[in-house]
Formats: structure tokens, sequence, C-alpha cells
């Protein structure tokens, strides 16, 4: 992701994009069997069937437990996906901006809960990427990224391997001049990376950040990191996907040293 809030935002990135699915702790126990189905097709949302299914569910859900905050959360999860993986600009506004609706939805209904924060965050990043970087700060959609991160980080920096400081060091990264800010893009990056070694997006975004600090060892040794280690235990369908990115910049960045690789756990 090249753009500000496609790349930061999409955290997540995480970044991003695939929140951990929680126990269910709150709403009608009745939607509790559509709620494991709901985890079991995100586990299988790279089929166009599953995931499909998977908005069905929702919604069905949804309809008969309009206030489950388990399955607004996982309703704003799906809908965020479909946007993200959707290279049409007006279905992928349109997807956000249903993603932004039930995540509103979610941090309404369980403000003490992070997953409804973090999928606001990274669903209006999705909307901002669609109206362009200049216009969502004109619009102030920027801002409610980072509000809404920064909030997810303050009730649980280390939700889903620290997708909420991750989001917040790439946006800072990703604001134009002079709104950037290096240094806490670095402090938020390395807090995760220290904290979740196996959030390898992370190590590429602080990689990213190392380079334009001018410490471009350091940035060396985050690539290779990545190109030594495995992407943390059920996130390997998160996109986007470090390795590739690492090898590019690698060979970009490093050409004499592309197939040099840190020890793993180094």
């Amino acid at each position: 992701m090249v753009r500000v809030v496609n790349a930061v935002l999409a955290a997540c990135l995480a970044v991003g994009l695939g929140a951990g699915a929680a126990p269910a702790r709150a709403g009608n126990a009745a939607a509790a069997p559509d709620l494991a189905r709901m985890d079991a097709f995100w586990a299988q949302r790279d089929k166009s069937d599953r995931l499909q299914e998977l908005v069905s569910l929702g919604t069905n859900a949804a309809a008969s437990d309009p206030d489950n905050y388990e399955v607004q959360w996982r309703l704003a999860r799906v809908y965020f996906w479909v946007a993200y993986t959707q290279s049409n600009r007006v279905v992928k506004k349109a997807m956000a901006g249903k993603a932004i609706e039930w995540a509103d939805r979610a941090r309404t209904q369980q403000p003490q809960r992070v997953e409804g924060h973090y999928l606001y965050a990274i669903a209006v990043g999705q909307y901002a990427d669609t109206i362009g970087i200049m216009q969502a700060i004109m619009d102030g959609v920027a801002g409610k990224v980072e509000s809404a991160a920064q909030r997810a980080y303050e009730i649980d920096r280390d939700y889903y391997h620290g997708a909420p400081g991750t989001v917040l060091g790439r946006y800072y990264f990703m604001l134009p001049w002079p709104k950037r800010d290096l240094e806490r893009s670095r402090r938020y990056l390395e807090e995760v990376t220290t904290r979740h070694p196996r959030a390898l997006i992370a190590h590429y975004y602080l990689a990213d950040t190392y380079v334009e600090l001018g410490e471009r060892d350091r940035a060396r040794a985050e690539l290779a990191f990545i190109l030594a280690n495995d992407v943390a235990p059920g996130t390997e369908l998160d996109l986007p996907a470090p390795k590739p990115l690492a090898r590019q910049s690698m060979q970009r960045l490093f050409p004499d040293q592309s197939d040099t690789a840190a020890p793993a756990g180094g």
C-alpha cells in the first residue's frame, strides 16, 4: 500500500486486516452458534463462497439481535475485508461505509472493548483512500483514524499482535509534511516489534521509517528479520503480506545483500 490511509490504515494492517476472534462475552446467547460459524468462515475468507456466506450469516444474526456487540464487530470486520480487497472504487467506498457503520455501532455499544475502535479506525482509513489523502485531511477523516486507533491502543495495545500500535506507527509515517512525525512512528513500531516479534508487517513498516530517518543498517536488519521468520500463527491470510514486500525492499535498497537474513528470533 502506498497511499496514506491505504497503507496505514490497512494496517493493517495488520495488520491488520485480520482482527482476531474473541470469545463471546456479550449479547444474546442464541447468536453464539452464528458467531462460531462466522469465525470459521473468516478463517477461510480467501474463498469467495465463504465470504458471501459470512456476510449472510452476519446480516441474519444482526437482524435477529441488532444490539449484539459480538455480531456488530464481526460484521464490521468482514465489510472492511470486502472493501480492502475490492478494486472497484465505488464498491470499495460503499463497503467501507458499511464497515464504518457496524464498527461505530460496536464501539458505541461497548466503548470499553477494543474491537469496535480498532475496526472503526481501519474502516475509516479505507473510506479515506477512496476520496484521496488531501481531501481526507481537509474533511477531518484522517483525524478520525488517529483518534480511534489511539483509543484502541489505550484499551489494549497488544490486541491482535499489537495492531493498534502498528496502525498508529504507519499513520504518523504516511502523513504528508508538516504533519508527518517519524519519531512517533518509530516509537510505536519499535514497541510493537519488541512486544510482538512475529508481527512481521510492523517490522516492514519500521524498516520504512528507519530508511526515512537515515538509519539504513537498522532498516536492513528489519527486512532481513522478516525474510528469516514466519508470521504469527493465524495471520497467514492477512494483507499486505510482509515477506514479498520485504523482499522487494531488500532488492531495491540493498541489492548486494538481498539474500541476507537475520537468524530466527534475532
